[in-house]
Order: structure tokens, then C-alpha cells, then sequence
């Protein structure tokens, strides 16, 4: 037997308050599952993705300054740093077989 109260809120004699379309209690359904609590998003792709992004930019800035940097420490080296790198930097060239025109460009991929 169901009864109608005053608040238009439908109960059994058992004191059941959810009902499915068929009129009796609707099992799957609860004040718990009426009324859910938003759960807090996880936002850990989005600052992962973000941090990623400032990564490639700041090191993509620079890429282009390798060329003009190397020309300058070639040319103003006084500690005999940059001379003795390149001195490796030829030797390995020569193992692997390049061109002299790919020095630059090993160089750059050292420091990178």
C-alpha cells in the first residue's frame, strides 16, 4: 500500500520512498545516488601538459642563439674551454665519418 503525504512524497507501509515506473520500491535508486556529492576533478593532465609546453618554448627560444653563441666564444675564448671542446667535438666528427660543415651543429647538439 503506498500513501501520499501532505509533501506530495510517495512512502509504503515499509517506509519506502523511491519507487521505479512499475509502483513498487526501486532498489537501485537511493537518497545517496538522488543526491550526489560532485567529485573534485583531477587536473594533473592539464598541469603536466601546460609544464610541458613552457618546457618546449623556453628551449626552442635559445636554439636559434646556438650558431651566433659559438661564433662568439670561437672568436673571444680566453679560457681555452670552448677550444679544447671543439678539439673533442672534431675528433668525434672525424670517428663518425661528417662533413667539417657539421661542426656547429654537433656542438650545438652537445650543449643541448
Amino acid at each position: 500500500m503506498v500513501v501520499t503525504l501532505r509533501s506530495h512524497a510517495k512512502k509504503d507501509a515499509n517506509g519506502n520512498s523511491n519507487f521505479d515506473y512499475a509502483g513498487g520500491p526501486d532498489e537501485s535508486s537511493s537518497p545517496d545516488k538522488k543526491h550526489k556529492i560532485p567529485e573534485k576533478k583531477d587536473n594533473t593532465t592539464l598541469v603536466v601538459f601546460f609544464g610541458l609546453l613552457i618546457d618546449l618554448l623556453a628551449f626552442t627560444l635559445i636554439l636559434p642563439l646556438f650558431p651566433s653563441l659559438i661564433s662568439h666564444y670561437r672568436t673571444n675564448d680566453t679560457s681555452g674551454l670552448f677550444n679544447f671542446l671543439e678539439s673533442k667535438i672534431e675528433n668525434f666528427r672525424a670517428i663518425v665519418g661528417a662533413p667539417p660543415e657539421f661542426n656547429t651543429v654537433l656542438f650545438g647538439g652537445f650543449l643541448g
